[in-house]
């Protein structure tokens, strides 16, 4: 058995264990299970504002409140933690019901991704 550990640059850290006896039959899935369904952005909202508008927006109000807008602007994503775990539990719900390969299932999957990555 081989390991090997690794870090990135915020601190995380992870041991890889290679053992011959569960690796070697792997293969990887077709490629196309990689692929977010074609309508997933539906099922998100997106604002868009320019730089400038945003700067012209808060130019008049006071150097805190423009911190905290900036801070919220840049942020909004997470701020709502809640969230996250609400799509991590319907989407493990929907495995259990319908299972790894229902649309539903596949959807969530990537609503929950989408949400830790906005």
């Amino acid at each position: 058995m081989q390991s090997i550990e690794l870090g990135d640059y915020d601190g995380d850290k992870g041991i890889y264990i290679w053992q011959p006896e569960l690796v070697e039959a792997f293969n990887n899935a077709p490629l196309h299970f990689s692929e977010p369904p074609t309508d997933i952005k539906k099922y998100f909202s997106r604002e868009n504002e320019e730089v400038a508008a945003f700067q012209k927006k808060i130019a008049t109000i006071s150097d805190d409140n423009k911190i905290h807008q900036v801070q919220k602007w840049l942020l909004g994503a997470v701020r709502d933690t809640t969230v996250v775990g609400k799509y991590s539990t319907f989407h493990e719900i929907s495995t259990y019901l319908y299972g790894y390969d229902h649309p539903d299932t596949i959807r969530l999957a990537y609503m929950y991704g989408g949400l830790i990555f906005l």
